[in-house]
Formats: structure tokens, C-alpha cells, sequence
């Protein structure tokens, strides 16, 4: 299933924003879950930036946004690794 780009920019502000207002929702006590917020939030930046500044050309589907928000900054290394290297996972059936 993979999102058009117009879409997916819009998903990934509506992300980033739903993880941001998280952010000052859940208690200060809880550290681990603020850093793995925080780490979420810094993948989501890095890899709409990344993908802007250098034209990767690395959609925004389904997969590619539940990878940065499970793994954040670890997934958009491994991400950009797998672009450059040439591994395109979007069906080319659909021409």
C-alpha cells in the first residue's frame, strides 16, 4: 500500500504532530518513554530533510513510517543505506 507523496507529507506532520503533543501529555517521570518520543520525533525531521536537501527519493508509505517511528534515527540510517544501495521496495507492477 503505498501513500502518494502529497499524502505523505501530510501523514508525516500529522505524525510528527500527535508524537509532539505526546510529548507534553505524558508525565515528566516517565524518561524512557519521553527519549524514545524524542528519538521518534528527531527520525521523522532527519528523514524528511534528508529526503528534501539530497532528492533521495525515499517515499513516505505505510512501512517506511512505522519503521522511523518503531526504530527512529537507527531506521533512517538503515533507510538511507538501502536507497543508496539501490533497494526499492514500492511494486513496480503498478504502471
Amino acid at each position: 500500500m503505498a501513500i502518494k507523496a502529497g499524502h505523505g507529507i501530510g501523514l508525516l506532520l500529522t505524525v510528527l504532530l500527535m508524537a509532539l503533543i505526546l510529548l507534553y501529555i505524558l508525565p515528566r517521570a516517565g524518561g524512557l518513554m519521553y527519549s524514545l518520543l524524542a528519538n521518534t520525533v528527531v527520525g521523522f525531521i532527519v528523514i524528511f530533510l534528508v529526503n528534501a536537501l539530497f532528492g533521495l527519493g525515499i517515499k513516505y508509505d505505510l512501512l517506511v513510517l512505522v519503521f522511523v517511528a518503531v526504530f527512529g534515527l537507527l531506521a533512517v540510517a538503515v533507510l538511507i543505506i538501502l536507497n543508496l544501495l539501490g533497494v526499492n521496495w514500492v511494486s513496480e507492477s503498478k504502471k
